[in-house]
């Protein structure tokens, strides 16, 4: 049962992998500029002052209600999109389960999917997306602090005490 257990776990590991690899890198994000160079293009889709993105869109619903679905798409989809990985990491690797070495990972990879977006210019390099995911995947971290949901990660034999 436990092998079975682990084998479902890596395999919606993967599907979640997958998903999130199409969401982060074959979508429309951020449109295409083919004919700037990638500095011209960087000059302008690079963010680095926190919660300017965030608060854009605060201000924009308060005065334009119809941007109200795609600020709570992209804010709350910035922050959804990385909780399970905090799930999945600390569940399938043993050494994932400290917070520092936690948010270490967490910042290395979602620093690298900004700057392969940035680089290959499927979106901007944007510090609010960074805050937003690391955000999400420390929660989905400490969602398994919860004593029922770290209950039922133990009889699924997905968290060994």
């Amino acid at each position: 049962m436990r092998t079975f257990a682990r084998i479902l776990l890596w395999l919606a590991f993967a599907v979640y992998g997958v998903a999130a690899f199409a969401i982060l890198f074959l979508g429309t994000r951020g449109g295409r500029f083919p004919y700037d160079s990638v500095w011209e293009y960087m000059k302008y889709s690079v963010n680095l002052i926190p919660f300017k993105t965030i608060w854009g869109y605060v201000t924009d619903v308060m005065t334009k209600r119809w941007m109200l679905g795609l600020a709570v798409k992209n804010v709350l989809g910035n922050f959804i999109l990385f909780y399970p990985m905090g799930i999945f990491l600390p569940c399938l690797f043993k050494k994932a389960r400290t917070v520092k070495k936690t948010l270490l990972i967490a910042l290395c990879t979602i620093l690298s999917v900004e700057v392969v977006q940035l680089v290959f210019r499927l979106g901007i390099f944007d510090i609010d997306d960074l805050i937003l995911n690391i955000a999400g995947w420390i929660l989905g971290f400490f969602t398994l602090a919860i004593p029922f949901v770290r209950k039922c990660a133990v009889k699924l034999h997905f968290w060994e005490e």
